[in-house]
């Protein structure tokens, strides 16, 4: 059913995804990207992963999908995973909308009658559904980024991890997006997301995990991130003042 369709593989469990990352360090050569980082995230949250450039966040959501493994520590869930991920960079098959969802379903071993009903229900999200045998690379950079947060669902997911997703997107695809977000939230599915966006931030977090220098400066639910931090570099974050 299309209500249903954010539901994880996982959904006759009611547990959601629990993150926790136990002392990582991850270094290039001989400097220190991420230096012992430690969190462990909310169930039931959208957690949000800020911090200025070069605080390590793009590297701690690869840590985080297996894509990197960490020099020292290492990532904990509380359950099996089924990872949806979205980078910063979306690249795409050169071949349809349709193909592109169909291949990562394949990957995860869906049945070909299973694809078909799958991509038939999850497509009616978009605007995508007279266009499913148009070339994916020739979609406006709104609507790449539309496919790519679906391509990411399509997998029954119970983690999807994200990339600034919506940076440089209109408020019309952003709030396409944020709805699908939180859609896929309430439904089971935990939400990591990576944002320099404040107002987003407000928008749709439960929770911050704010990253300076590779380690964490701040862990807080989002009232307390915006009105009473205790940490002088989440203030001047806020405040716009360059982080050193």
């Amino acid at each position: 059913m299309i209500n249903d369709i954010y539901k994880p593989f996982d959904n006759q469990n009611s547990n959601p995804v629990e993150i926790t990352a136990n002392n990582i360090s991850f270094r290039y050569g001989k400097k220190v990207i991420i230096d012992r980082l430690s969190f462990k995230t909310t169930e039931n949250k959208i957690s949000f992963l800020m911090g200025p450039n070069g605080a390590g966040k793009t590297l701690c959501l690869k840590i985080l999908s297996g894509i990197l493994k960490p020099d020292k520590g290492k990532v904990i869930f509380n359950k099996r995973v089924r990872i949806g991920y979205v980078p910063q960079k979306v690249i795409f098959l050169r071949r349809s909308i349709y193909e592109n969802l169909a291949f990562t379903m394949k990957v995860f071993k869906f049945q070909k009658n299973e694809i078909k009903k799958r991509i038939s229900n999850i497509i009616k999200l978009t605007d995508f559904e007279n266009k499913l045998s148009m070339s994916a690379r020739k979609l406006s950079i709104g609507k790449q980024q539309l496919l790519a947060i679906i391509r990411s669902l399509v997998i029954k997911p119970n983690l999807l991890l994200l990339d600034e997703p919506c940076s440089n997107l209109d408020p019309h695809y952003t709030s396409i997006i944020e709805a699908i977000i939180k859609k896929a939230s309430r439904q089971g599915v935990k939400v990591l997301f990576v944002t320099h966006d404040l107002l987003q931030t407000k928008r749709l977090a439960d929770e911050i995990i704010f990253l300076n220098k590779g380690r964490v400066a701040d862990h807080s639910e989002k009232g307390i991130f915006f009105k009473n931090s205790k940490s002088k570099s989440v203030r001047n974050y806020i405040s716009g003042k360059l982080l050193k």
